[in-house]
């Protein structure tokens, strides 16, 4: 129940869209009441304390409200888990099909690990190297011991003074090299040797691989076909037949764990009518993905998007939120044959995306310009922006931004920095790699094995501005790299300044707007080579 005995807000008309939503106060009072179990009842748990995102789904039962919880994926060493609703398939059992087929996956494993581990196949492989650094020794040396013997004959071709004839010469130097000749043979051999006797072992080791990839395959078949989801019509399919047809193909590893699915299976499996859905998380952030204590969560697009697709099917479900269209608010800068520069407002996109919506680019075309694109600022991104108008311009550019030789700065409003304190003048870099989370584009992530290198460097403009909450720093930020959402990601990673910039949806929390502006910027004009200098001050 939620909060009985006390008036409640009024359920909202359709249920809200899980990929772009404000929380409604229905759901804020369910994850108040999850929350204090949490704190309750599992708040010496190890793995929550590591971080977990955790749902709640406000329901109509009986003509009453009331409010399913859940948490995502699995959380272990918790006995009183009968406040989740449960998984959709129930996998885990200790003597199940999965069970029973991962541990024959494990000793396959156990096995590949113990002939890797054979003293007999360690010390071929010691010998191996060893022989292998001995060959490029021992040729090495001879190939010397032939350089010496050639400048000793050109020196005795030039002088005259060696007793030996032309062809005694001429001789010497064939015989060298049929030399070379037989010690690369011998440690051809030799490697040869080497490896008939090691591929003994490689031979196990590859037929257990592929062993253990059919029977990984046909365990990953069997478990997405025995996830079963339902839908508000009361249709049902299994996970291999909604990924089907999406450019996947095959589910991602965790598909149908995700609190969304787990709690609309079971709404829709009691007769329940779900009126709103929340996804908050709780505990620390990983050190990929940048996630906030208490923060609300969209569902994640790359598992969940096809799955939640199908099973909203039949219900009133609010559309995607569509942002404030700047429309035709662009302002131009300057303008000549060669280039225009344009402040582009927050809310425009640069360029056109999916939808039809208006875009700095598409602004330009209407008005008669011929845009070309060379740079971008994220939609929620105010500030300056080049644009080439010819082929000329926009190769100059290019090369420009490639070399690195356009100075731009941003100025950023980051949220209170959580035990530490800043004076103006404070500086920095931040040098941590990102990528694309494959799992919920746009978002990007932090990756140290997979991303792209991503420097930022970071100056306080003013600790403490008036008017700012308690706090709020401003920032000056200059990128030296590219890198998408870079400094969004950078000031919001915990690796970073763990500070998301004030109104970031995706790394923050939602606000009027997305307090990043590029003010400055300065690059050669394409022609003139004179150098230009644009500077237009923040509006928050």
């Amino acid at each position: 129940m939620l909060a009985e005995g006390h008036s409640l807000p009024s359920p909202p008309e359709r249920f809200n869209n899980p990929f772009d939503y404000e929380p409604h106060p229905l759901c804020q009072l369910a994850v108040k009441g999850l929350c204090m179990y949490i704190e309750s009842h599992l708040q010496y748990n190890d793995e929550l304390h590591s971080g977990k995102m955790f749902g709640v789904l406000v329901v109509r039962y009986k003509d009453e409200l009331g409010y399913l919880a859940a948490y995502s994926g699995q959380l272990q060493g918790c006995k009183e888990l009968d406040y989740f609703v449960p998984n959709v398939f129930d996998y885990l059992q200790p003597d199940g099909y999965f069970k029973c087929h991962e541990a024959e996956i494990s000793e396959i494993n156990r096995q590949i690990a113990s002939i890797e581990t054979t003293p007999e196949r360690i010390h071929l492989l010691d010998e191996i190297q060893q022989a292998q650094i001995d060959a490029v020794t021992e040729i090495d040396a001879y190939k010397e011991v032939m350089t010496q013997a050639k400048r000793q004959r050109d020196f005795s071709r030039q002088t005259g003074d060696d007793a030996r004839t032309e062809d005694e010469l001429i001789r010497e130097s064939q015989f060298m090299k049929a030399e070379l000749v037989r010690i690369k043979q011998k440690w051809r051999n030799i490697q040869k040797e080497l490896d008939t006797s090691i591929a003994h072992y490689d031979k196990q080791i590859d037929e257990l691989k592929g062993k253990r990839q059919q029977k990984s395959e046909a365990l990953q078949t069997w478990l997405f076909q025995n996830f079963i989801v339902r839908n508000a019509r009361g249709e049902t399919r299994d996970l291999l037949d909604i990924f089907k047809y999406t450019p996947m193909g095959m589910p991602p590893s965790g598909s149908g764990e995700c609190c969304a699915p787990k709690l609309l299976q079971y709404a829709f499996s009691h007769d329940m009518q779900p009126l709103c859905i929340a996804e908050f998380w709780w505990g620390e952030s990983p050190k990929s993905v940048i996630r906030r204590h208490l923060n609300y969560y969209n569902a994640c697009r790359g598992k969940c998007l096809p799955i939640l697709t199908f099973m909203l099917e039949g219900m009133d479900v609010e559309q995607k939120e569509m942002h404030k269209d700047a429309g035709e608010s662009i302002s131009i800068l300057y303008e000549d044959e060669s280039i225009v520069v344009v402040y582009k407002p927050s809310g425009l996109l640069s360029v056109p995306g999916k939808s039809e919506r208006h875009s700095v680019f598409s602004i330009l075309s209407e008005r008669g310009y011929t845009p070309k694109t060379v740079h971008r600022l994220d939609m929620d991104t105010s500030g300056i922006l080049v644009v080439p108008r010819t082929t000329e311009a926009h190769h100059s550019l290019q090369r420009q931004f490639y070399n690195r030789t356009v100075k731009k700065r941003y100025v950023a409003i980051v949220e209170p920095m959580i035990g530490i304190t800043l004076n103006e003048g404070d500086h920095g870099i931040i040098d941590i790699p990102i990528c694309p989370d494959p799992f919920d584009r746009p978002r990007q992530m932090v990756d140290y094995d997979y991303g792209k290198r991503s420097i930022t460097e970071w100056r306080v403009v003013s600790p403490q501005p008036s008017g700012l909450g308690s706090g709020e720093v401003v920032l000056s930020l200059v990128p030296h790299t590219g890198r998408t959402h870079q400094l969004r990601v950078h000031c919001a990673s915990c690796d970073g300044l763990a500070s998301p910039i004030k109104g970031d949806p995706l790394y923050g929390h939602r606000g009027e707007r997305l307090c990043l502006h590029a003010e400055y910027l300065e690059f050669a004009h394409p022609v003139t080579g004179k150098r230009l200098h644009f500077k237009v001050e923040a509006d928050f």
